[in-house]
């Protein structure tokens, strides 16, 4: 399966991604706004992780990799209800050259369209550190909406900092992009 973006194509993981998915995770840069996911830290651990990821049908992690296919980062919808037709996106341009020239933005569209479309998902949310200017100005191009806020504490930091809750759902999505609403 793959989906095809203007700018990048979404594509399950597999094996020869392992040694990206490890330097991303070990890039602080990278990893300075994310959660701790989980990511394997060495490509001997890729294989089991790689393995439980295909295993839940509460996640869909793909690759994002350039047109001509070259890997630059990755997209998740967690937390997938199926029922309820709601899901968290999660994403990461690991490769510093494509951070800021609009493959985040792309990506997540084209995930948002994979996910209301061929997932009949209704809803998709994301949480977002309010000081992440670039990933909220890539969400509202996509056309996500804050919905609220959380402050976060760090007891051994003894620091605070906010979380933004944001969302869009289907009936925008198809809003913002006319040429899907036909197809779902």
């Amino acid at each position: 399966m793959e989906v095809v973006g203007e700018r990048i194509i979404l594509r399950p993981l597999i094996p020869s991604d392992f040694p990206k998915l490890v330097k991303w995770t070990k890039d602080p840069e990278v990893g300075h706004y994310m959660d701790d996911d989980g990511y394997p830290e060495t490509e001997e651990a890729c294989y089991d992780w790689h393995k439980s990821q295909c295993s839940n049908r509460h996640k869909q992690r793909l690759m994002i990799t350039t047109r001509d296919g070259h890997p630059i980062g990755d997209v998740e919808l967690d937390h997938i209800t199926w029922r309820n037709g709601d899901a968290e996106l999660r994403i990461r341009i690991g490769e510093g050259g494509y951070r800021g020239k609009g493959y985040g933005v792309d990506a997540v569209t084209t995930l948002l369209a994979y996910a209301f479309v061929e997932m009949n998902l209704s809803r998709v949310y994301l949480r977002v550190a309010s000081s992440n200017e670039a990933a909220i100005r890539c969400y509202e191009k996509a056309g996500f909406k804050k919905e609220g806020k959380l402050v976060r504490s760090h007891v051994h930091e003894k620091r605070q900092w906010e979380i933004y809750l944001m969302r869009i759902l289907k009936d925008e999505f198809y809003k913002l992009h006319p040429c899907y609403s036909s197809a779902g």
